[in-house]
């Protein structure tokens, strides 16, 4: 199982990850689609990584309102220490498809390494930069659902998914529905946006495959 391209293990050979998933006794555990994969407990119980598949976080209010956060695709990782510190929420990760998971106590983490393990710092190191860059994630997220209009939250998360892709032609990285979800708006009104945009000549979609045509004019 090779895992150096997860964030997590960044700059840790496939020879100590093998050593040090042993020594954390890690479980990989597998899902259906529409499955939960895990729901956050209050303590910070679980760092997960997908090893394969699609999964979504959501939190629920105390009305039974639920909001779409966080997606997650192959090499992304998740668990409650990523969590907002809101008691009134709950947190809930549910598989898009079926996928693949490894489970590793956080415990075992940040607990002494009895194995005395080589690159047990480092991988503390990178969870740390890794905490620093959900919480910039988050800030982004922020910054699109505080806009005004409909137009402007949709215009914000294109200009983010035009500049991480480097194109002007990208696939979103959520369903339609998933993305209303995200920007907190309704669906229909969402859709209508889009038509609208459409008919104006702002850009071409088909499903999740969008197109800006007056990018940087």
């Amino acid at each position: 199982m090779t895992l150096e391209n997860v964030e997590l293990f960044e700059g840790i050979s496939q020879e100590s990850i093998d050593a040090m998933i042993h020594c954390f006794k890690a479980e990989i555990r597998k899902f259906r689609k529409g499955d939960t994969v895990i729901v956050y407990s209050p303590e910070l119980e679980y760092l997960c990584v997908m090893l394969s598949g699609k999964a979504h976080l959501y939190s629920v209010d105390s009305e039974g309102e639920d909001t779409l956060l966080e997606h997650y695709m192959k090499d992304d990782i998740f668990g409650e220490v990523f969590a907002l510190p809101y008691g009134s929420l709950g947190y809930v990760v549910e598989a898009d498809s079926d996928c693949e998971v490894m489970f590793i106590r956080f415990s075992e983490i940040s607990g002494r390494c009895e194995n005395a393990c080589e690159h047990h710092t480092q991988l503390t190191n990178n969870l740390f930069h890794l905490s620093a860059k959900k919480a910039q994630m988050m800030a982004l997220r922020i910054n699109m659902i505080s806009k005004k209009t409909v137009r402007q939250k949709l215009e914000a998360y294109f200009d983010y998914m035009m500049e991480k892709t480097g194109s002007i032609q990208f696939e979103t990285e959520m369903s339609l529905s998933q993305l209303s979800s995200y920007l907190c708006v309704d669906r229909t009104s969402l859709m209508r946006e889009m038509r609208l945009m459409r008919e104006e000549g702002i850009l071409k979609s088909s499903g999740r495959n969008i197109t800006l045509l007056n990018a940087g004019v």
